[in-house]
């Protein structure tokens, strides 16, 4: 038997729709709207507002971002009585600030190797 070499090509997870649809928002604020999702829905409701302000998400239109935080609110908040959108909520909210923080640490990584290439 031969041997196989398997090489990674990206070792970014794949995001699901309502994960595209989150924005990516300065640590602090994602961190704000983590906390609100405590109240299922609330948080994802408010972030999805800031696609109408001009953040970005994962998606190519900010229009579809939008429109899926919004129906992810909406099943979050009427799945809350049997828990599990309150829980689906919390996980929401985390990954709005894991989200937020990748993109400010991408941020700072491209910043170095700007600077390193000017040296």
């Amino acid at each position: 038997k031969e041997g196989r070499v398997l090489k990674i090509q990206s070792s970014q997870e794949e995001e699901s729709l309502v994960q595209k649809s989150a924005p990516i928002l300065p640590p602090r604020i994602a961190i704000v709207f983590g906390l609100l999702n405590i109240a299922p829905g609330l948080g994802t409701l408010l972030a999805a507002q800031t696609l109408l302000c001009g953040k970005s998400c994962s998606f190519e239109s900010r229009l579809n971002g939008y429109i899926i935080g919004i129906l992810a609110a909406c099943i979050q908040f009427c799945a809350s009585p049997v828990l599990i959108g309150w829980f689906w909520s919390i996980m929401h909210g985390v990954y709005l600030i894991r989200k937020s923080n990748e993109a400010q640490a991408n941020k700072q990584l491209r910043k170095l190797s700007k600077r390193k290439t000017l040296e």
